[in-house]
């Protein structure tokens, strides 16, 4: 009985305390009315002052485990209204955890012993325990009082985000709120806005840094919504970044971190797409459409599209064994060649550079530099000493598989020392015209 009252009460005070919010809507007048009409029926002196704990919260404040991985986070302060409401309105929402065992049993990725600390107007506060797993399990647990609590796990992304972003404007236009609404899509607050100049073509040439397949990408994102910016290539134009509250969809689990690109020129919004930040950007458009939804193409059909096969060092490349473009590779890799080395790459391969490590404030990277250092900028000589081709590709058309021996000498050891190492690559013919790429390489099998 008494964590069904916990629960109730929670929810009403969570309804009516936060600052800022104190216009309920008809639904949540309903479900106030209907729980406090439970609650006062319930004499139980053991029942904390809820009430009072939670009435006029004015700041919350984060503090994440300071023996963990986020301990150079433990000092986040929340006064913004409309983020108070979000994350007490989340609060609000949680169910009482009736077998504890789905959250005690966390996987060794777990971020625990985090506390919330919420501040009312006089001063008061209230410490609000809270844990959750890596998004692969997305579980996660609120305690108050000894009771734990299931807030949803879009709670934890929310308080999880506070690491990534150093910006929090609430302040949003309608008509972007609008477009994202349409699409059942809800803003949380803008990351940041930049000043982007759009190339003048989208034909990628070999060696080049990706930008432009990755506005061409997102053009088709973009396009599925109406919005096609294909007509102000060369000129600058405005990215604006959101945080968003739903998950990626289903089928792109476990990346679950949704932003919003909102693209204008003369204040009017030119394009809009859905990306997923750090590591891997790319992802859908706002009606939740893949790529190859929109296109009908996979990735290596819809990319042939957009290679420019009269670059001079495309045509060299293109007509190249797998065997000569490893050794071109390493070749380039130990003379410090940086345009020959990307350009052995597929163009998929080399996508991952535009958000690889990348500071989730940004849009993307913008050259190789900003990755380059603890990779392959990381690389004093690297000799290449053998390849063998492998069997275990034999059944993929248009892909081969190598092991190769590579002696490296390292500036620093990183991931591994200096010396003579195995790598093993995948070949993938990126297209009839552009022939052999390096697909991806490995230090395993």
């Amino acid at each position: 009985m008494l964590k069904k009252v916990l629960h109730m009460l929670l929810i009403v005070s969570l309804l009516v305390g936060f600052a800022g919010c104190s216009q309920l809507s008809p639904e949540q007048k309903t479900v106030s009315g209907q729980v406090q009409k439970e609650v006062n029926e319930v004499k139980d002196s053991a029942v904390p002052d809820f009430e009072t704990i939670y009435d006029n919260t004015v700041e919350i404040e984060v503090h994440f485990d300071p023996n963990g991985m986020y301990k150079d986070f433990q000092d986040i302060k929340i006064q913004d209204g409309k983020m108070l409401s979000d994350i007490l309105t989340m609060i609000g929402k949680s169910q009482v955890i009736t077998d504890e065992s789905e959250v005690n049993d966390m996987s060794g990725m777990a971020t625990k012993d985090n506390r919330l600390i919420l501040i009312a107007k006089d001063g008061s506060q209230k410490e609000i325990k809270f844990a959750y797993d890596d998004p692969a399990f997305a579980e996660g647990y609120l305690e108050i009082d000894e009771v734990k609590y299931d807030p949803g796990y879009s709670f934890f992304r929310y308080i999880k985000d506070f690491t990534k972003y150093r910006h929090f404007d609430t302040n949003i236009d309608d008509e972007v709120k609008d477009l994202f609404g349409k699409y059942n899509w809800t803003i949380d607050y803008r990351v940041s806005s930049t000043k982007e100049t759009l190339p003048a073509d989208l034909k990628h040439g070999a060696g080049e840094f990706p930008i432009k397949i990755y506005w061409a990408y997102n053009n088709e994102l973009s396009r599925e919504i109406g919005l096609d910016y294909t007509g102000l290539l060369g000129k600058e134009v405005q990215a604006e970044i959101y945080r968003l509250r739903e998950p990626l969809p289903e089928t792109m689990h476990p990346r679950m971190n949704a932003r919003g690109i909102i693209m204008k020129y003369e204040n009017k919004i030119v394009g809009a797409y859905i990306d997923a930040g750090r590591h891997d950007s790319f992802a859908c458009s706002l009606d939740r459409k893949s790529l190859q939804d929109i296109a009908g193409k996979e990735w290596d059909d819809w990319v042939s599209d957009h290679i420019d096969y009269n670059n001079e060092l495309e045509k060299k490349l293109s007509k190249m064994t797998p065997e000569e473009i490893i050794r071109q590779y390493y070749d380039a890799m130990d003379r410090h060649d940086q345009k020959l080395m990307f350009a052995c790459m597929t163009r998929q391969h080399l996508c991952t550079y535009l958000s690889a490590n990348m500071d989730n404030n940004r849009l993307i990277n913008e050259d190789f530099d900003d990755v380059f250092s603890d990779g392959e900028g990381n690389v004093k000589s690297a000799k290449l000493l053998d390849v063998k081709e492998m069997g275990g590709m034999s059944n993929e058309p248009g892909m081969k598989e190598y092991v190769v021996t590579v002696d490296y000498q390292f500036k620093k050891d990183i991931t591994s020392s200096s010396g003579k190492q195995p790598r093993f690559l995948i070949l993938k013919q990126e297209s009839p015209q552009s022939g052999w790429r390096i697909h991806s390489e490995g230090t395993g099998p």
